[in-house]
């Protein structure tokens, strides 16, 4: 083999040597043009994204045209290198993929061909090492900064290395202890001895212990030799203290919260969590304050602020503090060393914190008196709400009693025939059942001046004999005679609220009457006396019983008023009543007053829906005149003018019920006559001998002040009303009777008539042959009646 052969042999090894290295190579000529590379080159520019060779290309102009430091710092080496300032250049920089992170080192050195200059550049890849450097840090990091201690043993329990902050906690300094004895050392501690002998028998062991007043959590890892024996152990150890600590103080707390949840009052939740804090948080000046409603601010309900200095800072009462802030901002605050904590919309709480860890509990335990406050609030309203029920629920089984005892009450007044019977049977109704010991019916007596028994039951034992009611005594407070001074219903819910120093008082007390009530019998004007009843329980008569005992009280004055306005005015004697009247209120005057027009009563019909008709005769007055009178009256709700005949119009009127003509009914009494010819009126009513006279007259003039009784006499009552009345009823249709009584008083009957079939039919809104159909079924019925009956 030739030398020539030599020379190509050499350089295709070394150009394979090149290609194989795991180096990219390239060389650059004096200008920093790449001339030759290696194939590593080339193909880790294929692989990162080059598409054709670099041979050519101008290293350096890739360099200053990349925007990095370390492509500046490259192309300036260089230079140096190729202006012959320096040999050689090398640079760590990165170079990252999408896809992994990558570090490189780049050498350069300059190299001569004959006297042609070049730069040898190389870029290795240096990825592995940097990792490794940066574990290698990583962990310097964790042993100087973590509480760590990091030691190794040997098969003897030798210590061969010990380093990491954690050792400070402890007063020892890096390898202090190396060459001493593991099991020397911690002699006295079994624990730890024990975990030595198990970690040297091969066996991987993790404990947690306490050594010197601190808690370490601690893992040993056994190292083995290639003969499967023991050669060292590593062992890492972390200062847990404070989590341990941690932990006792969340355990701690869990206890208390479970405690808070079953507290049931707001005074006992924030007095076993200021306790708690205390004693087992490690929070010694903690106190809550909670928001009060009426005074609209916070108020201390547990603990106390001894620190003046604190108190100021709060100031808890006022809205300027830094309790309130947190109140109404729901949002925790501090300040010098002070922690406020919102409690919701229930008020704070307040405690002294030395650390974020002693402000974290703090924020635990105002979570759990929140929850706490907040169960209290639902327990209280959960009781308010079943005590409610039970009230309601009693009320409703009293209201069932009651409606029970006015359906007894109500049987017994229709079946009562006169006023005797209707009081009897109240009293006895009412002292028969429920809380009512005593009942009775009273009636004013203006001679003597004193409220009279009428009828009683009950367990009076002589009360009555041993009380004197006198209600003009505007002194006195007996409830009778209040009620019946006052027309108003009293009630005395405590008979021995005040000294009982009344007779009434005393009487009551003896026989076992603890709280009454009296109510005026009233129907509309009409009082027919006070109904009293006496229970023995305080506090008896509540807003349910006082409205039952109202409606009793009206049913029975209406009871009575029926029983008087309905006694029939046949056979015996009736009392007529005389009356000069001026009062205008009343539409018959007023016609009069405001027409100058003879007024003269003809009747009173009751149409089928309960309305009274009146039908009058008007003289020398215009029928537009009459009516404009009538539009303005409060008596009348209708006016028909039905005919005329005589110079007189005959008129048909609706009446209201507080009419003066609806009043007299009312009250038992029936109008004979009503002329106005001039005032005064004259007017003449009939009322049954056995009426209150006085009380329909007092009635009468408190509804009607211009009135006046000019006379009052005995006389027969003739055929009017009762059985024949009855008779009419049950004959008559309510349609056929209206008819029959219109035309009546239209004068349809008079010779001459007064009023056409047009003219009556009109007036009650029917057409003739309508009008005359009713009158002949009524006449036809009407006189059957008489004549088979034989009347």
């Amino acid at each position: 083999m030739g030398k020539g052969e030599d020379t190509a042999s050499h350089t295709d090894i070394d150009r394979l040597a090149l290609d194989t290295l795991p180096v990219n190579v390239a060389v650059l000529d004096e200008h920093g043009v790449i001339v030759a590379t290696n194939r590593t080159w080339e193909v880790f520019g294929q692989e990162n994204g080059l598409s054709m060779t670099t041979l050519g290309s101008s290293y350096l102009d890739v360099c200053d045209a990349a925007d990095e430091p370390t492509a500046d710092e490259t192309a300036k080496g260089i230079r140096g290198i190729i202006a012959g300032e320096r040999t050689e250049f090398s640079l760590e920089y990165p170079c990252h993929s999408p896809t992994e992170q990558r570090w490189f080192l780049l050498s350069a050195a300059r190299t001569k061909t004959g006297d042609k200059p070049y730069v040898v550049v190389a870029h290795l890849n240096i990825t592995n090492r940097k990792e490794r450097e940066f574990q290698v840090e990583r962990y310097q990091t964790i042993i100087q900064n973590a509480p760590l201690v990091l030691f190794v043993f040997d098969k003897d329990g030798t210590v061969i290395l010990s380093e990491g902050r954690g050792l400070d906690a402890l007063g020892i300094s890096d390898g202090e202890i190396v060459g001493e004895s593991m099991f020397d050392r911690h002699d006295e501690l079994s624990d730890i001895g024990s975990d030595f002998t198990r970690a040297l028998s091969g066996e991987r062991v993790h404990s947690t212990r306490e050594y010197e007043g601190l808690v370490f959590e601690t893992a040993y890892q056994p190292v083995m030799d290639e003969f499967e024996s023991i050669e060292r152990v590593v062992g890492v150890a972390i200062d847990v203290t404070k989590r341990e600590q941690h932990e006792q103080v969340l355990a701690a707390l869990s206890d208390l919260t479970r405690v808070l949840l079953e507290t049931e009052t707001t005074e006992e939740v924030c007095e076993i969590a200021v306790d708690g804090a205390k004693d087992v948080l490690d929070l010694p000046e903690t106190s809550i304050a909670l928001y009060d409603e009426n005074e609209q601010t916070l108020r201390i309900r547990a603990g106390e602020l001894r620190d003046g200095a604190i108190a100021d800072l709060l100031d808890i009462e006022s809205h300027d503090g830094l309790a309130w802030l947190s109140f109404i901002e729901n949002e925790p605050k501090s300040e010098d060393g002070v922690a406020v904590l919102p409690l919701g919309n229930h008020g704070v709480f307040v405690t002294k914190t030395e650390d974020e860890s002693a402000f974290d509990v703090a924020e635990l335990c105002s979570a759990a008196v929140e929850s706490a406050l907040g169960r209290a609030d639902r327990e209280r309203t959960l009781r308010e709400h079943e005590a409610t029920l039970r009230r309601q629920n009693a009320a409703l089984e009293r209201l069932n009693e009651l409606n029970e005892g006015i359906r007894r009450i109500d049987r017994a007044l229709v079946e009562a025939r006169s006023r005797d019977e209707i009081e009897q049977a109240v009293c006895t109704r009412l002292a028969s059942g429920g809380p009512y010991r005593f009942a009775w019916v009273g009636e004013n007596d203006p001679g003597t001046k004193t409220v009279v028994p009428r009828k009683s039951a009950g367990i009076g034992r002589g009360f009555l004999d041993a009380v004197t009611v006198s209600p003009d005594d505007v002194a006195a407070t007996d409830p009778t005679g209040i009620a019946v001074r006052t027309g108003r219903a009293q009630v005395v819910q405590d008979v021995l609220r005040d000294p009982p120093s009344e007779p009434w008082r005393r009487e009551a007390l003896k026989r076992g009457y603890r709280s009454a009530c009296a109510l005026p019998l009233r129907y509309e004007d009409a009082v027919y006396g006070v109904l009293t009843v006496y229970s023995d329980r305080q506090g008896t008569f509540d807003e349910l019983e006082r409205a039952v005992l109202d409606d009793v009280s009206q049913t029975v004055a209406y009871a009575i008023n029926a029983v008087e306005s309905k006694k029939a005015l046949v056979g015996g004697e009736v009392v007529e009543l005389r009356f000069d009247v001026v009062d205008s209120s009343i539409v018959f005057v007023a016609i009069e007053r405001e027409t100058g027009g003879h007024v003269e009563f003809m009747g009173v019909v009751s149409e089928p829906d309960g309305t009274l008709k009146t039908f009058f005769t008007v003289r020398d007055a215009t029928v537009e005149d009459v009516k404009a009178v009538a539009a303005h009256s409060l008596e009348i709700t209708d006016i028909q003018h039905v005919s005329d005949r005589n110079s007189a119009a005959l008129f048909s009127a609706a009446l209201t019920d507080s009419s003066f003509i609806g009043t007299l009914l009312d009250h038992g009494a029936v109008p004979e006559t009503f002329v106005v010819d001039d005032l005064p009126a004259q007017v003449v009513v009939r009322l049954p001998a056995n009426a209150d006279i006085r009380t329909f007259v007092e009635v009468l003039q408190r509804r009607f002040p211009d009135i006046e009784l000019r006379s009052r006499r005995q006389c027969e009552g003739g055929l009017t009303t009762g059985d024949f009345d009855v008779a009419l009823t049950e004959t008559l249709t309510d349609r056929q009777r209206e008819t029959l009584e219109t035309a009546y008083y239209s004068g349809f009957f008079d010779s001459p008539r007064k009023s056409t079939g047009e003219e009556v039919g009109r007036s009650l809104g029917i057409s003739q042959p309508t009008f005359q159909h009713h009158l002949r079924a009524a006449e036809r019925k009407l006189l059957s009646r008489l004549l088979e009956s034989g009347v």
